[in-house]
């Protein structure tokens, strides 16, 4: 799954989780109730808990790039550390040749 595919479905998921507090809150309004209360806060830890995933995925995804883009570094610098060896060994090659 994409980090996109991943955040949009904690968006979605978060969204639904708003809209269920925005209801039991309503409720706790009109009708008082110690079960309504215990919902709610525990609505509001899951909430907190999928912000938390959502930030923890995209600085996974951050670290992942990091990390790629330093082998793409090292690959880069191994390739043309190859290229110059190469060409020093052409250029003894045909000083040996025309020598």
């Amino acid at each position: 799954m994409q980090i996109r595919q991943v955040s949009a479905a904690l968006d979605h998921k978060l969204a639904q989780l708003d809209k269920k507090l925005k209801q039991l809150e309503q409720e706790q309004r009109e009708t008082p109730s110690p079960t309504l209360n215990q919902d709610i806060e525990a609505l509001q830890q899951v909430r907190e808990k999928l912000q938390k995933s959502k930030a923890l995925a995209w600085r996974a995804h951050e670290l992942q790039d990091q990390n790629d883009e330093a082998k793409r570094a090292r690959q880069r610098l191994i390739g043309l550390s190859l290229c110059a060896v190469s060409l020093l060994g052409t250029a003894i090659l045909l000083f040996l040749a025309l020598v």
